[in-house]
């Protein structure tokens, strides 16, 4: 068979429709057992055709809606299957995470730590051949252990799945490639930025990946993806549908660009901590975070309604379908987080704002001023979302971003009726504490219903269930004037390098055992 020169620079045959080996690669070189099992055809985990079908079926209607879940183009996925030529490791790594969070998969659930097992060994027996299939698969990997607990192999598996990025220059456009292609590698590339988040946000010595350093243009809009159900259907008050062009912005564009900038303002607090003296342009830096935030927000309402409208249920809003609607909610509660965090460092009482150097400083800064006010509104606009639209939406469409949303305006709400209490009467916004002990008992509801299997979130219903009952509490003064929402860390340094409780990183719980040198 003729060889083409993109194969013979990668040492490998060529594939042509209908030849026995299609889908196989083989590599010059490799000893009698690698060369064996190339010649192998893609192997399903499954008994039958039929079954991996329906856990296809599975994922796209259950977890491609997820943003980090939409790196996989499904009708290539399918015509690569029925081909027989998809890679092994991202069979197995679908039916893994499918039977994992789908329950409606009917397979038993030490299946998937099985499949999990061989897709891992595959793409580890192969490290030196890096691939876009063995990529996927690593995402799909890393969020199972991020549902089952094993923090440590998600976090070592995020920085091998960031090589390959690197490897394969999947941040960088690759304009002589078809359509499918480039966005395929588009997502990758953001897909490995949105499981960044994961594990540290803020700590670059922590970071997997930057995003200054994705040189690619944000993911479409599903519909030119090749989606049958199309994002812009949004429908506003007048009946006139919103703008529906292909500049219009999409979910998945507007959900990483406020993780972008929720990323920097976090990193701004985080090195704020460190800062003992007044920092002169510490307002104009605010104003520049809020100028990005409104004109995203004007994004967002041009594209889905206006993010502003906390009680306004996404199915008046919009027509549509229960597909993207977990998007869209997310897009909105991203937004009220993003104001949290920023006016967050702004509230003198709370543990990560600047310190009191610096505020004093800024003592007639509108942030200083309104930080309060903005805290409460936006944190009380992100759980009313949710439980005003969570009927809507599919249990699996919640995402993990979703989950860590809501315990922080908990968080926020109990600490800002607890400092009020503090405060006394006379302060100009008071806040009742049993209003916000009853908004964080039904944040906690709504992490236990929906991410009450994931391990990932455990900690946080811990964390909340621990401040409520402190909040609560009428048996000791003590427990009255404790500040439970303090960090462990007194000083900036420590304060720096606090991870979340929602971090999988924090989670691992890593030991350092260069002791034993010791003796």
């Amino acid at each position: 068979m003729p060889q083409c020169d993109n194969c013979q620079r990668r040492h490998r045959d060529c594939h042509y429709p209908g030849s026995k080996r299609a889908g196989t690669f083989l590599r010059k070189g490799t000893d009698h057992a690698s060369s064996a099992e190339s010649h192998q055809k893609s192997t399903s985990p499954l008994q039958s055709k039929q079954e991996l079908i329906k856990f296809l079926d599975l994922y796209f209607r259950y977890l491609y809606p997820l943003p980090g879940y939409s790196f996989l183009h499904e009708s290539s996925i399918r015509r690569m299957y029925s081909e027989e030529r998809l890679e092994e490791s991202l069979v197995l790594a679908i039916c893994a995470i499918v039977n994992l969070r789908c329950p409606s998969s009917g397979r038993v659930s030490y299946d998937s730590a099985s499949w999990i097992a061989r897709a891992e060994s595959r793409i580890l027996n192969q490290l030196e051949r890096p691939s876009i299939f063995h990529l996927q698969a690593l995402f799909l990997i890393i969020h199972y252990y991020a549902e089952v607990g094993g923090f440590g192999q998600a976090f070592m598996l995020a920085s091998l799945a960031s090589r390959q990025v690197t490897a394969l220059r999947l941040n960088h456009e690759s304009p002589h490639l078809g359509f499918v292609a480039q966005e395929t590698r588009r997502r990758a590339a953001w897909t490995m930025a949105l499981l960044d988040g994961y594990f540290s946000v803020g700590l670059p010595g922590y970071s997997t990946i930057d995003y200054g350093e994705i040189y690619q243009q944000f993911p479409c809009r599903e519909e030119m993806f090749g989606s049958p159900i199309p994002e812009c259907m949004i429908r506003r008050p007048s009946g006139i549908r919103t703008d529906q062009s292909p500049a219009s912005h999409g979910t998945l564009e507007l959900i990483l660009r406020l993780s972008k900038v929720r990323r920097d303002i976090i990193r701004l607090t985080r090195q704020l901590a460190l800062v003992e003296q007044p920092v002169v342009d510490l307002d104009a830096i605010a104003r520049g975070f809020q100028t990005s935030l409104l004109q995203i927000g004007a994004q967002i309402t041009a594209s889905f309604g206006t993010p502003s409208l906390s009680h306004a249920n996404l199915q008046f809003q919009t027509q549509l379908p229960s597909r993207w609607l977990g998007r869209v909610l997310e897009i909105r509660v991203a937004w009220h987080q993003a104001q949290c965090d920023l006016f967050r460092i702004f509230l003198a009482s709370h543990p990560n704002a600047a310190s009191l150097t610096i505020l004093n400083s800024l003592s007639s800064s509108p942030f200083v001023l309104q930080a309060r006010e903005k805290c409460h509104q936006h944190s009380t606009c992100i759980i009313d979302s949710i439980l005003q639209n969570e009927a809507l939406i599919p249990p699996t469409s919640f995402s993990v971003d979703i989950a860590r949303c809501v315990y922080h305006a908990a968080r926020l709400c109990l600490h800002l009726a607890r400092d009020s209490g503090q405060k006394g009467s006379g302060d100009s916004l008071s806040l009742p504490l049993g209003t916000a002990l009853e908004r964080a008992s039904l944040a906690i509801a709504f992490l236990q219903r929906n991410f009450g299997r994931a391990a990932h979130a455990k900690g946080m219903i811990l964390d909340l269930e621990v401040l409520i009952e402190a909040c609560s509490s009428h048996q000791s003064k003590e427990a009255r004037g404790s500040n439970p929402d303090r960090l462990t860390g007194s000083d900036g340094f420590e304060r720096h390098h606090q991870l979340a409780v929602h971090s999988l990183l924090h989670q691992a719980e890593f030991v350092d055992d260069s002791y034993l040198y010791d003796g």
